[in-house]
């Protein structure tokens, strides 16, 4: 199997992780509790902050900020498997085209992704806008499950 089928399957797994804490985020309504808030209201999400520092929230403390810290740790470290995966599968000879372009798609839905990430988090926890993140951290997922697809494809032995 090769390094690029690896890599996909890696950010595949990372995603569905990824996608599944954000639930366990926007269930507990944690979503802001990494950001400057004045009167109760949430005036900004601090990114890359969690409330002024980079440290590691106590959760004694605030087990919320954890809680959107662990995801927006999690975020990064998806962001980077999903470049690091196009960059490798991309350079791969012969290119597999379908699961390469899967991916590029991909990363251009991870940008809307953080954009929408940031709205989110600005608007309140905005119910509507949380379901647009999820819609689109789904059709994420979903490419990339197309690209892994494809890669398992063109990677399984011949039978003869």
């Amino acid at each position: 199997m090769s390094l690029g089928k690896y890599l996909v399957y890696a950010t595949i797994l990372s995603t569905f992780v990824l996608i599944v804490w954000g639930a366990y985020l926007t269930a507990g309504n944690w979503g802001g509790d990494c950001g400057t808030s004045t009167g109760g209201s949430l005036v900004s999400s601090d990114w890359p902050y969690c409330n002024g520092s980079l440290s590691i929230p106590n959760p004694a403390v605030n087990y919320g900020a954890l809680v959107e810290y662990i995801h927006r740790t999690l975020s990064v470290i998806t962001s980077v498997f999903l470049l690091v995966t196009t960059v490798v599968v991309w350079r791969i000879k012969p290119r597999p085209t379908e699961a390469a372009k899967a991916l590029l798609l991909s990363l251009a839905l991870l940008i809307v992704q953080v954009a929408l990430g940031d709205v989110v988090v600005n608007s309140d926890l905005n119910a509507a806008v949380t379901a647009l993140h999820l819609a689109n951290a789904t059709a994420l997922f979903a490419l990339m499950v197309v690209a892994g697809t494809y890669m398992h494809i063109r990677e399984r032995p011949e039978k003869r």
